[in-house]
């Protein structure tokens, strides 16, 4: 993927991450919401996150990745796979997480990462990138 686009998205602002802040419903264990530096990320290892939500900006707090991570993988690995690649390694700066408990389905799971998209509004601005629908989400997570 390193000569695919990496639109920009929106500034992540305190008012559009209290809004995610409340996607994860159940499952959500912990939010880590202030941007730890992209070299850092393994310090998610240290907290032992698997499974969860991460938002990756650039320099400008602009979001450029959002994606998902499943105690399959683990947080920290699918962020280094990320790294790998010469077009992100060069615009990633910040990650931000929403924690979620190892044991959310793949169903709801998809729903949280399908939610976040919706309130950030970016299924329209970060074309080509595509995210999973959050139909269900409110029954999935309540």
């Amino acid at each position: 993927m390193s000569r695919s686009v990496l639109p920009a998205g929106p500034v992540l602002t305190a008012p559009l991450l209290a809004r995610l802040a409340l996607v994860g419903g159940r499952y959500l264990q912990a939010t880590y919401l202030r941007p730890l530096p992209w070299a850092d990320r393994g310090h998610f290892n240290d907290l032992e996150v698997l499974t969860g939500i991460y938002l990756v900006t650039d320099i400008a707090g602009r979001l450029r990745w959002l994606g998902q991570a499943s105690r399959f993988d683990g947080l920290t690995g699918r962020l280094d796979r990320h790294d790998r690649d010469p077009a992100k390694r060069a615009v990633f700066a910040c990650v931000r997480v929403l924690h979620l408990d190892d044991l959310t389905s793949t169903e709801a799971l998809d729903a949280v990462e399908g939610r976040c998209a919706d309130l950030l509004g970016v299924r329209q601005s970060m074309k080509p990138r595509r995210w999973p629908p959050a139909t269900n989400w409110l029954s999935l997570v309540a």
